[in-house]
């Protein structure tokens, strides 16, 4: 080789490693101040994240934090280690994250063993040149036995992106499940499923975006004695989408339920849609700001003589700006809605409808009971609404004796039955029930301070006996 072409390849490489090292270095020290930021971002809502060390290298650093929940007089503490690889060898991306948690030191011997060494939750990050992250969030499947109860953990695994301010988030999760079982019963859960996309507008404090989540079976099961009590969901879904539309927020929400059994009853396809309009986005951010300060982490930060201090009066200031605000959110006219309540029962099917609106411009609160319509519907076969109105008079009796056992259960029920009985036929009598073969239909609005019940004003006994029944 030509030594003056060796000595320019020989200068070359030096030049590539010392970029390589000096960019490295810089990219670790860029980290190091992402890292920190990071940590005072997730320190909220009850969490407070400390980092207790960090070792910068050229190529790699290494950090340790605590976690610390509130929980009231027993916060839940545990560690974390980080080991970080910075670019430029991570290929297409600046950096990995590796994350390891520990458990606490008390935590139950037989959830130690059951790990065998590994961590209870792991996760992978990549961050991008602009700071953006790809994560992945595991937990292993394991076998235990804690406090007299057989626990089985069948694992999760939660993949998201964030952008480099960490104000929106779009991932899957994934549970495979989850039981506990002792002499007392049991509980269990199969395959739980989530999707979400959702993001922080600019200058609010509440997330958007739409939300899904399935669970595949729920089951209870208590016993009592000679008797267990059992209930079991298959094929439960939720699916939510929040919007910002200028200075309101509107969700739209609706979950679902294939089959539901309790102990010897069961229904299918149950369905509850519901709906949120025109509600003030600066109220939420404030009621918000509220929950906040009130939440277990402050509370032990300021300590119990915040409310004299700069805080308190800061407590009390908010608390007379959400006060004050409320005339301008009824001025947006919110109104929330049960769009469809729904159930098949072997009598057939069951549907309720509701909303209540305010339709005031929010200035005279004196008029509020004028101003706010309220709206019910219902189709339901004659039988549902007996086994209801059994059930409750059945409850409120128990509730109103000192000891029930003083009287024969036989007698309990038959003055349950008859007090069912009396409440349907004065409903009747009044209108608001309609009977069309065997299914009872009723459309109640208030409206104007005044009652309408299936097209026609309701008069004093009506309203008297309808307001009796639904504050009972």
């Amino acid at each position: 080789m030509n030594k003056k072409v060796g000595i320019v390849i020989a200068a070359a490489a030096v030049v590539v490693v010392a970029g390589a090292l000096g960019t490295s270095y810089y990219m670790g020290g860029k980290l190091q101040q992402g890292f920190t930021e990071g940590a005072a971002k997730w320190s909220q809502d009850g969490l407070k994240v400390q980092i207790t060390s960090y070792e910068r290298g050229a190529f790699s650093s290494t950090a340790k934090t605590v976690w610390t929940l509130e929980r009231g007089d027993e916060p839940l503490q545990f560690t974390a280690e980080h080991q970080i690889s910075h670019g430029p060898l991570p290929l297409g991306h600046a950096a990995e994250i590796h994350t390891r948690f520990n458990l606490p030191d008390d935590t139950d011997a037989a959830i130690k063993t059951a790990l065998n060494g590994r961590s209870p939750l792991e996760v992978e990050t990549k961050l991008g040149w602009g700071r953006s992250s790809s994560n992945v969030m595991t937990s292993p499947a394991i076998s235990a036995k804690v406090n007299d109860s057989d626990m089985q953990w069948g694992g999760m695994k939660i993949e998201w992106n964030m952008p480099a301010d960490m104000k929106a988030a779009k991932g899957t999760a994934n549970f495979a499940a989850l039981q506990f079982k002792d002499e007392e019963g049991s509980f269990s859960m199969d395959k739980a499923n989530m999707r979400f996309d959702v993001k922080q507008p600019a200058g609010q404090q509440f997330w958007t975006g739409p939300f899904a989540m399935t669970i595949a079976k729920l089951e209870t099961r208590k016993q009592e004695e000679d008797k267990a009590s059992t209930s079991s969901f298959e094929g439960i879904s939720m699916d939510s989408d929040t919007v910002l539309k200028g200075d309101v927020v509107e969700m739209i929400f609706k979950s679902g339920i294939k089959s539901a059994k309790l102990d010897d009853k069961k229904a299918d396809d149950l369905a509850l849609d519901m709906a949120f309009r025109n509600v003030d986005a600066g109220w939420i951010n404030q009621v918000m700001e509220m929950a906040k300060r009130q939440s277990p982490l402050n509370a032990a930060k300021d300590g119990d003589e915040a409310e004299d201090g700069e805080d308190g009066a800061a407590g009390h200031d908010l608390r007379g700006k959400l006060t004050k605000s409320v005339a301008q959110a009824l001025a947006r006219k919110p109104s929330i809605e049960i769009t469809r309540l729904s159930m098949r029962t072997p009598e057939g099917v069951s549907e309720f409808g509701a909303a209540v609106e305010y339709l005031g411009d929010g200035e005279n609160m004196s008029r509020l009971l004028k101003d706010v319509k309220v709206s019910l519907k219902a189709q339901l076969p004659q039988p549902v609404l007996d086994s209801f109105m059994l059930s409750r008079k059945r409850r409120n009796l128990i509730a109103n004796l000192e000891d029930e056992n003083d009287y024969p259960a036989e007698e309990v029920e038959a003055a349950a039955k008859a007090q069912a009985q009396s409440s349907l036929d004065n409903l009747k009598a009044q209108g608001v029930f309609e009977d069309k073969g065997g299914m009872l239909s009723t459309l109640i609005v208030y409206a104007n301070g005044e009652f309408q019940v299936n097209g026609k004003p309701l008069d004093q006994l009506g309203s008297a006996t309808l307001m009796g029944e639904a504050l009972e």
